[in-house]
């Protein structure tokens, strides 16, 4: 799958804009990121192991919270985006 990189969190991974995982589901998808990019990895899964509160991650264009979570199957040919939160006043 193609894990897309949003202009924020580029700099835990050595700027990259995207980066190409196999992976049979979300959350392997991320631990497979754990391991080059830790920084990357921590700021995507909170204290409980979860996605973080102020993430979404999209597969293709549905929020994985709308479908089975870190478990939700994504294959070869899917697009995994990550949409950081924005705060601001």
């Amino acid at each position: 799958m193609n894990l897309v990189i949003p202009t924020a969190l580029r700099k835990h991974c050595d700027g990259r804009k995207q980066i190409e995982l196999t992976a049979s589901t979300v959350g392997d998808a991320l631990e497979g990121i754990a391991k080059d990019y830790p920084e990357l990895h921590a700021a995507l899964i909170g204290p409980d192991g979860d996605v973080a509160s102020h993430i979404n991650l999209f597969v293709n264009d549905q929020n994985v919270r709308d479908l089975s979570g870190l478990q939700t199957v994504a294959g070869e040919r899917d697009e995994l985006l990550i949409v950081s939160a924005l705060a601001g006043g």
